[in-house]
């Protein structure tokens, strides 16, 4: 099982029982698919960057999960087929933690190579004059 970070922005037209009501459904099907919910992160009613569907706000949920790619598929047909949510995200975390870990290798490479060749990090201010 791999870690997901989900999103899903739930419609402002909602009242804040029907919006936990959601959170609550969705948390379910989490359960049932077999994934394992690490957080859920209500954040509320907030203001969109751009309008969705004509709406300019809406309720955000954050979902952060262990779970299979089938997990993910089904959740995202299930928010696709409710009217009430406007939009959604799911990104795979491991990837991104990855990608992180060989910059840092990387810079380190780097910062290794330089120390061998005795070429000196310069400061701003030195580059500047």
């Amino acid at each position: 099982m791999r870690r997901y970070e989900t999103i899903f922005i739930a419609s402002p037209t909602l009242t804040d029982e029907q919006s936990d009501e959601l959170v609550k459904q969705f948390e379910g099907i989490i359960a049932e698919q077999g994934g394992e919910l690490l957080k859920t992160d209500k954040w509320g009613r907030k203001k969109l960057a751009y309008e969705v569907q004509k709406f300019s706000e809406g309720y955000y949920t954050l979902f952060e999960m262990n779970a299979g790619p089938d997990l993910i598929h089904e959740l995202e047909r299930r928010f696709r087929n409710n009217d009430a949510v406007i939009k959604y995200l799911s990104v795979r975390m491991d990837e991104a933690e990855k990608a992180a870990g060989r910059t840092k290798q990387r810079i380190e490479r780097e910062a290794k190579r330089k120390a061998q060749a005795g070429i000196k990090e310069r400061s701003a201010e030195e580059v500047m004059g």
